[in-house]
């Protein structure tokens, strides 16, 4: 565990990393839209709401080196299957919008230090990987986390989609790597089958409606043996906040609403990206505990990130007495010498379209060495190199 006080820190300004061979497209230059439709259903049982986006395609001339035709036009999904919208996906357009423009009068580093520290920590990842990549997309991408850390030695030509536009303006962009910004939503890839290499998200992906949906537009998107690598927030996620909120809630207005939006689990995530049809999959979980003066400076970074709740049953008003209670609840159970803690849970994924070039698991029984002898490891390791030089000395006899 280690501790941040992120807005009692002096940051420096992030200069804009733009140079002549990062061109950034606004949806306007690459997509026209045609129809963005919400509808409401209500009922005495459920509540839903369809949300459709339908593009136009332009002319590959629109841009550079002719990647228009690695677009198409969004396929709906498979009729008859139910979707559960639990986000309200405007509403975390309007949070991202307010948090970019706010950034005008501070720095944006107050509040982006948990974002960036694992963009760079999945970039870290991306580099372990002996290949390079020519097409990459940043799956909502933000101010740049993630791409900021990438060179041409891991991706030749970068697509940084975001869902918003005041966001997409103010990220940075890679200094030797080709970079084009799409304005788009995360929850329609708007790219052609096979035409990209790698796909990377950082702490983006828990926004998304439909991840199963989300899960198989990226395998199709990608390439045979394409990597599909990122990090989302885990279920574990603020527990504190959550707690506090509950009980105080309970306390002074005899019930409680839904504050923290839900996160996926380890086992739910690994269970959908092989359902969707990825292999090879590899999944850990980081935690970060990062302790702030009370629980409003955490509330008020929360917001700063874009983090803030947009759940379609969140509630509107939080009373003040309500936030007074959680604030101490919180100080009480929770509270050290520092302040009081908050727990972030990431979990680290990376799956891999399936290719016949990929290794395979052995066939059943054609082990062997059982494993009851592998206390006996390091001596069946020299017996098989006495084996292999006795080998080698006949050979050499001949």
């Amino acid at each position: 565990m280690y501790t941040i006080y992120p807005r009692l820190q002096t940051f420096s300004s992030l200069a804009s990393c733009c140079n002549n061979n990062n061109h950034a497209i606004s949806a306007s230059s690459l997509w026209t839209i045609c129809k963005r439709a919400y509808f409401s259903v209500h009922n005495d049982h459920t509540k839903s709401r369809l949300y459709t986006n339908r593009y136009s395609r332009l002319s590959s001339s629109k841009v550079n080196g002719g990647f228009c035709e690695m677009f198409q036009r969004h396929n709906s999904r498979t009729s008859g299957e139910t979707v559960m919208s639990v986000f309200d996906r405007k509403a975390k357009q309007l949070q991202r919008d307010r948090a970019a423009l706010s950034y005008v009068d501070e720095s944006a580093d107050v509040y982006d230090y948990l974002k960036d520290e694992f963009g760079y920590r999945l970039a870290d990842r991306i580099c372990d990987i002996k290949r390079s990549f020519k097409v990459g997309v940043d799956f909502g991408s933000g101010r740049g986390h993630l791409s900021k850390h990438i060179d041409n030695e891991m991706i030749e030509t970068l697509f940084q989609c975001e869902l918003s536009r005041e966001m997409l303006k103010s990220a940075d962009t890679p200094t030797d790597v080709q970079t084009h910004k799409l304005n788009i939503d995360e929850e329609f890839l708007p790219f052609k089958d096979g035409s990209l290499d790698i796909v990377v998200s950082n702490l983006s992906l828990h926004w998304v409606n439909d991840l199963p949906h989300c899960f198989r537009q990226v395998l199709k998107a990608l390439k045979s043996d394409g990597a599909f690598i990122g990090s989302m927030f885990g279920g574990d996620t603020l527990y504190q906040l959550r707690v506090a909120l509950q009980l105080a809630e309970l306390e002074r207005e005899g019930g409680f609403a839904p504050h923290i939006s839900p996160f996926a689990s380890i086992n739910d995530l690994g269970n959908l990206l092989t359902r969707a049809g990825f292999a090879m999959l590899t999944i850990d979980v980081d935690e970060v505990t990062i302790n702030y003066p009370s629980m409003f400076e955490l509330m008020y970074d929360l917001k700063g990130m874009a983090e803030n709740n947009c759940s379609w049953n969140r509630k509107s008003l939080l009373h003040r007495d309500t936030m007074i209670a959680a604030a101490s609840i919180y100080k009480e159970m929770y509270g050290n010498d520092q302040g009081v803690p908050a727990t972030f849970q990431v979990v680290n994924f990376i799956g891999w379209k399936p290719d016949p070039s990929q290794p395979k698991a052995a066939k059943r029984g054609s082990g062997q060495i059982s494993i009851k002898d592998i206390g006996k490891l390091d001596q069946l390791i020299k017996e098989a190199e006495m084996n292999k030089q006795d080998n080698q000395d006949g050979h050499d006899k001949k």
